[in-house]
C-alpha cells in the first residue's frame, strides 16, 4: 500500500518534565510559555498550518490540564492563555485524548494511539522541540514524504556552541543521495540514549534527530516487537534503529531555528532568541 499524505498527528505529552522541574514548577512542562505562548501550541499551530488537524495527545494522570485547556475549559489560572485566536485553532482541531498511567517510555505511550491512528501514516510530534524561523516540521517534511512512502526524520545541524543545548540522543548518521537535494538524506545509524551530555568538538557539526517525523502503520507493529526484549522503559529508539534496519529511513534537514526547550538552556535560548527579534522601543 502507498501512502502520499498524512492526516494524523501523535503528540507525547505525558513526561515527567524532570529537567525543567525547576522553571515549571508543579505546571506541565508543555504548557510552559516560549514568547507568551504555550510549548504545546507551538506543536498545534504547525500542525494546523501543515493540514494536519487529527490531533492524538498523550497524557499522565497529573497533567489533566492539558486536555481542560485544548478543549476550551482551562483551570482558572491557565485561563489568561486562552485567547480568541487559540480558541479558533482548537475548534478546527479534533483532538484524541489518552492516559499513560505510568511513565513507561515514549513508545509504551504511543502505543495507545494504535487504534487512532489506524492503517494511515502519522506525523510523530516533540512538543518540547520547537523550530522557528521556517515553516513548520511537517510542512517542510511532507513534500519528501509524498515521494517516498517511507519514514522520514527531522533533523537539525548541531555545532560545538550548541551542545549544551540538546541531549545525546537521535545523532544521525546520513548519507547525501546523488541526484536529491542535499537537504535529503539516507540514514546509515541513529544513536542510542545515554546519560553523558552531548559534545560536539570544535569545528564539527552533527545531525540530530528534531522536531517530528513521519512514520508509517507498521511504527506499532515495530513497538510490540521491541517490547519483548524491553527492560525497564519502553522508549522510541530502539523502534526506530529497528525500522531503519529492516526498511530503511531517509531524513530531511530542517530549514530554521531549532531548540530544546525541554532543557534549561535551551528553553532560555528560545525565549531570548524571540525577545531579540522584538522591535526595539525608543527611550525618551
Amino acid at each position: 500500500m502507498s501512502f502520499t499524505t498524512v492526516r494524523k498527528a501523535v503528540i507525547p505529552a505525558a513526561g515527567l518534565g524532570t529537567r525543567v522541574k525547576g522553571i515549571a514548577g508543579d505546571l506541565p512542562k508543555e504548557l510552559l510559555t516560549v514568547a507568551a505562548k504555550p510549548i504545546i501550541v507551538h506543536a498545534i499551530e504547525g500542525l494546523a498550518a501543515s493540514g494536519v488537524r487529527q490531533i492524538g495527545v498523550i497524557i499522565s494522570p497529573a497533567k489533566e490540564s492539558i486536555r481542560q485547556f485544548l478543549l476550551g475549559n482551562p483551570p482558572e489560572f491557565l485561563a489568561p492563555l486562552l485567547d480568541a485566536h487559540l480558541r479558533v485553532l482548537f475548534k478546527a482541531c479534533k483532538f484524541s485524548f489518552f492516559v499513560q498511567p505510568e511513565p513507561t517510555g515514549l513508545a509504551d505511550a504511543v502505543s495507545l494511539c494504535r487504534e487512532f491512528v489506524g492503517n494511515e501514516p502519522f506525523a510523530l510530534i516533540m512538543p518540547d522541540n520547537i523550530l522557528l524561523d521556517g515553516l513548520p516540521v511537517v510542512t517542510q517534511l511532507i513534500p519528501f514524504f509524498s515521494s517516498e512512502g517511507r519514514g522520514i526524520l527531522g533533523a537539525i545541524s548541531l555545532e560545538a556552541e550548541d551542545a549544551s543545548r540538546f541531549g545525546n540522543v537521535g545523532i544521525l548518521e546520513a548519507k547525501i543521495v546523488p541526484g536529491q537535494s542535499p537537504r535529503f538524506r539516507e540514514v546509515s545509524a541513529f544513536s542510542s540514549k545515554t546519560a553523558d551530555p552531548l559534545r560536539i568538538p570544535p569545528g564539527e557539526k552533527l545531525l540530530k534527530n528534531f522536531g517530528g517525523s513521519i512514520f508509517l502503520p507498521n511504527f506499532f507493529d515495530y513497538i510490540e516487537r521491541s517490547r519483548l526484549n524491553a527492560k525497564g522503559e519502553l522508549d522510541d529508539v530502539p523502534v526506530i534503529q529497528a525500522i531503519l534496519a529492516d526498511q530503511g529511513l531517509k531524513v530531511v534537514l530542517l530549514e530554521g531555528n531549532g531548540f530544546d526547550v525541554g532543557n534549561p538552556a535551551g528553553y532560555w535560548a528560545a525565549n531570548l532568541h524571540l525577545e531579540s527579534k522584538q522591535p526595539r522601543r525608543r527611550g525618551w
